[in-house]
């Protein structure tokens, strides 16, 4: 009586020898590299395993310090570059606005001296009246006035924005479906899987 021939091809070792099967991939396996494929399914695990750990010292980190985010620091660089851009704006006006002074200050100082030279003449001559001195008020009032309040300098704000405005997108969230039980997972070769 001849032995009955149950031997089918190994997917592995392509010879035929009596096979396992597995129910993973649905291939079949002899015993020898059915426990290579083991091994193979083993080390997958394992590496899933480490990303899984490594994944969760992330959100570890994210949770325990939130401002290390890279939007916490895209922000933190927005506001230095704003911060930077108002600080060249100001200074800048700052330089305009001293160099107008001071020409207004001289053009200031030179209508003072002729009303000085107008009071020496005055003295001098001796000869004035109610007329001559209300002038002379007036114009000594035109120019503290002047001096005080320069007419030919003002500041004005701008209600357009001198630097990029920030804001907050909030896109629709991903839904992530959990792993279905009775799903296939199918893995081919020795790498890793995709």
């Amino acid at each position: 009586m001849a032995m009955a021939n149950n031997k089918t091809l190994c997917f592995k070792c392509n010879e035929d020898k009596i096979t396992y099967p597995c129910k993973g991939c649905s291939n079949e396996f002899c015993f020898t590299d059915l426990a290579e494929h083991k091994q193979i399914l083993n080390d997958e695990l394992h590496t899933i395993t480490n990303e899984y750990n490594e994944f969760k010292q992330t959100i570890n980190k994210q949770k325990q310090s939130p401002q290390n985010h890279p939007l916490i620091k895209q922000i933190n660089q927005w506001e230095t570059n704003s911060i930077e851009i108002i600080q060249q704006n100001a200074k800048d006006c700052r330089e305009a606005v001293i160099k107008l002074l001071q020409k207004s200050i001289n053009d200031i100082e030179k209508k003072f001296n002729d009303l000085s030279e107008q009071i020496k003449q005055i003295h001098k001559e001796n000869e004035f009246n109610e007329i001559n001195l209300s002038y002379l008020t007036n114009q000594l009032i035109e120019i503290t006035e002047e001096l005080n309040n320069p007419s030919k300098i003002s500041i004005k704000e701008d209600s357009q924005s001198c630097i990029n405005e920030i804001s907050i997108i909030l896109s629709k969230k991903p839904e992530f479906n959990k792993w279905k039980q009775n799903a296939i997972t199918v893995a081919i070769g020795n790498g890793r899987g995709q």
